[in-house]
């Protein structure tokens, strides 16, 4: 099926645009196209004359094609009945990638980006990350849909289902604000950063970081029981699930260790992004097996 395919497409290019986003945040790139959008520095194909110039503009480029191929799927959607899930699930997909786009440029438009540690950035960044949450759930969700041709996803939405989502969104949005604290106010050794962290004079996205492995320990925790009650209650293989789960842990607290290293902030978002679409993926095996839930 074609639009299968090209939900499957989106997916890659939603992982590929939140991690290029990251890069562009964490070399200071932001400002590589100037303060136009969507063109870069007023010019469709740009010179691409520096290394940021470069950056942006490979970010902006996956985003569009992401853009342009979520569009796809909302066109073809129509032929589908009006009110199937499949079609639903089209709609919140394309708000959150249209979203995703407007918060982008936004961003670009008044120049919150850089070394720019003005308020409004300190609260687009966190809607930033959140909404992308969404936009990967609803390509997951998706991808479900037609993959075991559903035609209803009620029993996804249960107590622990909820509760898990939002410790994710929360670990998302503290994580977005870490990251940003780490490129604007950077420490020169763990030791000095953990000081940092506590000091009443620090800045205060500085001494917002304290609150992201606090809320992702709880999120670790909860997300590992869930995983066994999905595989004791469901009969649903959840080792895959289990390894993210201590995966995410091992580079996060190694890339806190080493002091914040690009390649290993880039790798633990993506790492943070597989987790949780495996865990919608998964969750979702509830509703294919028809099986009660809580």
């Amino acid at each position: 099926m074609r639009l299968l395919f090209y939900t499957k497409l989106g997916l890659v290019l939603s992982v590929l645009s939140i991690l290029a986003g990251a890069f562009v945040r964490a070399t200071g790139s932001g400002d590589g196209c100037g303060a136009t959008w969507p063109t870069c520095k007023g010019k469709i194909i740009p010179t691409l004359s520096d290394t940021s110039e470069i950056i942006e503009f490979s970010h902006r480029s996956v985003s569009g094609v992401l853009l342009i191929v979520t569009m796809y799927i909302f066109i073809n959607s129509r032929k589908l009945e009006k009110d199937s899930i499949a079609r639903t699930a089209v709609n919140y997909l394309t708000f959150f990638v249209v979203f995703e786009a407007l918060i982008g440029a936004v961003i670009v438009v008044f120049e919150w980006v850089g070394l720019n540690s003005s308020l409004p950035r300190i609260i687009a960044v966190p809607i930033h990350l959140v909404n992308t949450f969404g936009l990967l759930a609803s390509y997951v969700i998706l991808y479900k849909i037609l993959e075991n041709k559903l035609d209803s996803i009620k029993n996804l939405w249960d107590r622990n289902f909820i509760i898990i989502s939002i410790f994710f969104l929360l670990t998302g949005a503290t994580g977005s604000i870490t990251a940003l604290a780490d490129v604007l106010y950077p420490s020169a050794s763990f030791y000095e950063g953990f000081l940092d962290d506590f000091d009443k004079t620090s800045e205060l996205l500085t001494r917002l970081r304290i609150f992201h492995p606090i809320v992702s320990t709880i999120l670790s925790i909860g997300l590992y029981i869930e995983s066994r009650q999905l595989q004791e209650r469901f009969n649903i293989n959840t080792n895959f699930l289990k390894f993210l789960i201590f995966a995410a842990i091992f580079l996060g607290v190694t890339n806190v260790l080493s002091n914040i290293v690009l390649f290993l902030s880039i790798f633990h978002l993506a790492m943070a992004d597989l987790l949780w679409i495996t865990y919608i993926y998964v969750s979702l095996d509830k509703v294919k097996n028809n099986l009660p839930t809580n």
